[in-house]
């Protein structure tokens, strides 16, 4: 009679998988809370009605989640009721432009373009070659809005620099690369 060995290659013992779970689960929770921000165009609204508006850049903190999913669905809520107190009553006039969702250690997790009280999330890059795509593009980009400044132009210059960070936000740190992909809703 041949007795056979256990068969311990096809599963793992049962205390390893929890183990291995409690490992990256520990990993991960370094990372959170995420935060949420906004960065848009700010307009102050002077009584003078003959007096030129005056604009700049603008970034506003929103909220911190403690999960991807979570921090998703509150952009979208916030972008949605139009809850983003960038304004200050009728003095200041904020528009977000893009959406920007970092960890604890400043890596970005996520990013989209405000669109009609929507966010279209950026494609994360797949691959580091696609990466330094992005940067060059990017960077092509800024350095056109630094020529339009120079000329005089502030919102070509404006429009151009969003753009170059709309372009940006699919530099998905490496770690957050796949959970986002997982996470983001699809588009059609």
């Amino acid at each position: 009679m041949r007795h056979s060995a256990p068969h311990t290659a096809a599963f793992p013992p049962i205390e390893k998988i929890a183990f291995d779970e409690l490992i990256s689960h520990l990993r991960s929770a370094g990372r959170f809370p995420l935060r949420i921000a906004m960065i848009g165009t700010a307009t102050f609204i002077d009584d003078d009605s003959e007096a030129e508006p005056i604009s700049y850049d603008r970034t506003v903190r929103l909220a911190e989640c403690r999960s991807l999913q979570d921090a998703i669905i509150t952009a979208h809520a916030r972008i949605a009721h139009d809850d983003v107190e960038g304004s200050a009553g009728d003095i200041v006039r904020f528009l977000p432009r893009i959406v920007t969702v970092t960890d604890s250690e400043g890596r970005l997790v996520a990013a989209g373009e405000v669109c009609a009280r929507d966010i279209r999330w950026c494609e994360p890059v797949k691959s580091d070659g696609e990466a330094r795509m992005v940067v060059t593009e990017a960077s092509r980009l800024r350095g056109k809005a630094f020529i339009e400044s120079g000329s005089d132009n502030p919102n070509t210059a404006r429009s151009l620099r969003f753009s170059a960070s709309v372009l940006e936000g699919r530099l998905v740190d490496k770690v957050w690369r796949a959970p986002v992909r997982a996470a983001l809703p699809q588009t059609a």
